[in-house]
Parts: structure tokens; sequence; C-alpha cells
């Protein structure tokens, strides 16, 4: 029998899958979902990784699953030989099926909690929020009590579609710690307490008693502070601007002018600039710290809706006036009624004018008939009209409008400034990116778009696939980045971009070309790497903690630990 020799495109996927195993995936679902080993060929646990890789490396659609793995060695990157084929559709619902039942939200919790210790990162800090998914096509009636695909506040900016919201809790690190994909017309003020109840479960009274949790101000509500009280919870928000408080804060604030330079949070170029001001004061009976923090950048939206304002003000003004301008009186007392008249009713808030009655004389019309005598004089009459004598903006106002537009007001109950100073509190949530990260990731992927699944139950397991697959990216990103700031070094990646915090899209592009020579031999498998591997990706492999021998071996254990 002749030798067979394949080159397979195996791209990040093995490193991936090692990845995978170290936090020990396949066996964490296995163990946690009920499935019969007997008639299973292929385990839950398996089919959830194959699923999680095909998310990373191609983000094929379900049904679309087995055409990725056909130029794969499916005998190393699960231990044992799969068929494609094996890789249905139907199959993979199955295994959708078995995670639902398990409570897809708890199987993921112990799977990251389980990574987050095999990374030696304590839960501090955790930044929590929600986003919306649309999806598209016809869905069968939830079971009760089930995932509701439904209309609701589209953040995709989408409310033609159906949508399921995914919320999550992201460490600084961006390691999702816990997800649960919610009814489509959720709102995040409810969310928020179901979410900070379900965290209470999974984590143990010491991780409790060290956790902040951070999120938007759809926290803040006196339903959810009096929770949040009960819970005995450290939180770390922004004061809606719906509690009147917020304005007071503001105006004590600029009044007092007694502001702590923070200065810049980040390296990059034109980083806006902080100063801040602390307060305490009291909601409901109960002490807070309220911190009104100035930005010298002005929030792109807000300066945009500004200038709105500003220009449809001008031009209703200049219309008015214009119209007010043609109107004749007939005494200097009645035009000067009319402009009081005209500012009461006229108010004008970015723009100064002044306005002034103008005398001047028109001739009165003949009431006789015919043609007016040789020698009969044009009689006249003394009239007044209102003039625009001046029209400004009013910068001042305008200035200390956008004073307040970039301040803000944020609240927690960490009181002790020597445990958490104002510095650290405004740190902690401007770190709210971390989870916004996570959902920019899962909104560019295309699988998203095209979920074409029967049941809820399976829309609702698929989504917390999703985190697990944010899980492994954020491993990878998490470990790279640590060792090049330990070590001090730099990657090179395609574009001949030096990078010294590189995200983890970055890496998987540079892994992507990565290849294999299979060369099956008297039924046995040999396997070569190409002698031109790109260096950078050798060094990617390196970062994590492994060598070039995972593309070629089975069973090789992480070097790094």
């Amino acid at each position: 029998m002749s030798d067979q020799i394949l080159t397979l495109h195996v791209g990040p996927s093995q490193l991936l899958s090692k990845l995978c195993d170290e936090i020990e995936l396949e066996k964490t679902i296995n163990n946690l979902v009920k499935w019969d080993s007997v008639r299973c060929h292929i385990s839950p646990g398996t089919r959830i990784k194959a699923l999680v890789l095909n998310i990373l490396c191609s983000g094929k659609p379900l049904y679309k699953v087995h055409e990725f793995y056909q130029n794969l060695d499916s005998e190393m990157l699960f231990d044992t030989s799969i068929s494609p084929d094996q890789l249905n559709d139907d199959a993979l619902g199955r295994a959708l099926d078995y995670l639902y039942k398990a409570e897809a939200w708890k199987v993921y919790s112990t799977l990251a909690l389980k990574a987050l210790k095999k990374l030696n990162l304590p839960i501090g800090v955790l930044h929590n929020d929600t986003t919306s998914i649309s999806v598209y096509g016809e869905y069968k009636q939830p079971k009760e009590d089930g995932l509701q695909i439904t209309y609701g506040y589209s953040k995709a900016h989408r409310p033609d579609l159906k949508q399921i919201v995914l919320g999550m809790g992201v460490t600084p690190e961006r390691i999702p710690i816990l997800a649960k994909v919610e009814n489509g017309n959720t709102s995040d003020k409810s969310w928020n307490v179901e979410f900070i109840q379900k965290m209470r479960k999974i984590l143990s009274h010491e991780d409790w008693k060290n956790l902040i949790y951070q999120a938007d101000s759809a926290l803040i509500t006196t339903e959810n502070l009096a929770e949040i009280q009960q819970q005995n919870l450290s939180f770390i928000s922004r004061l809606p601007d719906t509690f009147g408080l917020s304005t007071e804060l503001k105006k004590e604030a600029w009044l007092l002018n007694n502001w702590e330079r923070v200065g810049s949070l980040s390296n990059k170029k034109d980083a806006a600039i902080y100063q801040i001001q602390a307060f305490e004061r009291q909601i409901q009976n109960l002490p807070y710290r309220f911190l009104v923090v100035h930005s010298n950048n002005l929030d792109q939206r807000k300066e945009k809706t500004l200038n709105r304002a500003i220009e449809k003000e001008e031009i209703k003004l200049k219309k008015e006036i214009e119209k007010l301008s043609k109107v004749i009186f007939h005494c200097k007392e009645d035009a000067l009624e009319a402009i009081q008249s005209f500012k009461k009713k006229q108010k004008a808030s970015y723009f100064c004018y002044k306005l002034n009655v103008q005398m001047s004389d028109q001739p009165i019309k003949r009431k006789k008939r015919g043609r007016p005598k040789k020698d009969e004089q044009t009689k006249r009459e003394q009239i007044y009209q209102i003039q625009l004598e001046s029209f400004e903006k009013d910068h001042d106002f305008i200035e200390n409008k956008k004073r307040m537009l970039s301040t803000f007001v944020l609240i927690t109950n960490k009181l002790d400034e020597e445990t958490l100073s104002n510095q650290e509190v405004l740190r902690v949530y401007k770190g709210q990116s971390a989870v916004e990260t996570r959902f920019r990731l899962i909104k560019d992927s295309q699988m998203i778009d095209a979920i074409y699944l029967k049941t809820p139950e399976r829309v609702e397991a698929l989504g917390i696939v999703y985190v697990m697959a944010l899980l492994i990216y954020g491993i990878l990103e998490y470990r790279v980045r640590k060792e090049l700031k330990e070590k001090n070094l730099s990657l090179i990646l395609k574009g001949k971009r030096k990078l010294y915090q590189p995200t983890g899209q970055a890496l998987l592009e540079q892994l992507e070309d990565i290849t294999v020579i299979l060369i099956n031999q008297n039924r046995q498998k040999l396997r070569l790497l190409p002698d031109n591997i790109d260096s950078q990706a050798k060094k990617i492999i390196e970062l994590c903690g492994y060598d070039l021998s995972i593309y070629v071996s089975k069973n090789v254990e992480n070097k790094g630990e």
C-alpha cells in the first residue's frame, strides 16, 4: 500500500484545542450534563468543544460545521478519530439540548471558575453588562418559563427583528466568569438583580466578600440599592441623571471648584484627562460615596446633540424674529410691549439677541375713487417696526453646558478611601470596556446572524457556547500579554505591526497559515511541520506555554505550568 500524503491547513485550531484541554472543557461538560455514554459515540463535551473551535477559527453556522473539520486532524484535536460527518447539525443540536437541560449558565460558571484558578487570577472586580443579539426566522414556542425570543430594546439598532439578550460578568483581564441568555425584552434594571442573585450562588463566601460589582447606571434604582444592601455586595456605578442628586452634586462641585487632578487613564494619544471631587450623601437613609468626575473630552454623541440643539434654536429664533419684523405698529408702546411678549414666548438658551424699535412713515392709502387731483398732496402716517440689532451665541452659557455634559457622578458603597481610593473608583468604572470588547467580538461573528435553530432552548445553549469560545479567546490573549509584559517583549504581527498588547484576533490571524504534513504509512500517522513556519506564530505558541510539538504529537502537556 502506497503512502498517503496530505497537507492540512490547521491554523490556530491545535493551540486552541490544548487550551480547551488545559481547563478540562470536555471533562467538565461531560461530568455536569446527563448523557448515555453507551449510546453516544461522541460525548457532549467533545461536540461542544468542536463548536468552540469552529467559532474561533471559522465561524461557520451550525449546519456547516462539518465542512470546517474536513481538512483537520480530528485525532489530534479530540484524541480520537472523528469523521466530519459525525459533527452534523443534528449531533451538535443534541449536544446543545444536553447543555440546556444541565442549566447552561451553571455549567459555564463552573468551567470559568476552574479556568480562573488555572490562571491564578483572584475574583476582585467584575464588569457586568448586557447586549442584544438580533435573530432571524420563526422559532417554536418555548416551554413554560423558557427563553422568550421576542422584540425589545435593540442595542444593535434593529427594532424590526426579534432578539435575545446576553448578560455577562467579566474580569478586568476580559475573562467572562458568569453569563446568562435572557428574554429579548429583558430590562437592564431588572436584569442586574437577577444576575447578582445568580452570582451569589456560584461564588464562595470569600470571593463574595472581595467582589466589587461594576455596572452601568441601569443598576441604580432605589429597589436595586435595597437588594444590594441586603446581599452585602460592594458596587461601583454611575448615578443616573434621573436622580435629582446628580445635578445637585455637579453644581456643588463646580461651585466649590476643589478638583483633585487624576490625569489620563490611558496611554493613547488625545486620551481624556480627568479631575474628581468626592462627596458623601444618603439615599433612602443609607450612606454612599459620590465622585463628581469631569473629563476634558466631551463625548462625541453629546457634543453632536448639543450642536443640533444650538442649530435648531438659531433657525427657529431667526425665523420668528423675521416674522416679527414685518408687523407694523402704530405706536411705540405697542412695539415695546410686543418685544417683551416675544422674549417671554421665544426663550433663548444658547443665543443673546437685542431688538429695537425703528420709527418710519408711510403713505396713507386714499379712500376716494379715481385719480388724485393735480394739487392733492399724499398724506403720510408715522409707524413703528421691530428690528434685530444684534444676534450672537451665548458663549458663557454654552461653555457651562459643555462643562456639565462632560461631568458625571459615580456612586459606590465602598466608603473607606484607604481600601479603595477615589482614583481607583474611577479606574474600576472606566474598566467597563472589558465587557464591551467581548460583546463586540460576538457581534462581529457571522454565526450569530444565522442561528437557524429549531428551539429557543438550543438558542440559549448556543449563546453560552459562544461565551465558552470567549473564555478560550480570553485565556489566549491574557497569557500572551502577560508573558510579553513580564519579559518586556513585543510581537511583529501581520501588517508589520509591533504590538505589546496584541488582541486575541491579531494572534489568531498570525496563526492562520500553520500547516501540517500528514503521512498515512502502514496504518500509522506521521505528522511533520514545514520548515518555513512563521517565527512570530512560533513565538505566540511559546508565549502560551507550549511548543511546536503540539501540532505533531498527541498528549503534549503544557510546558509553561
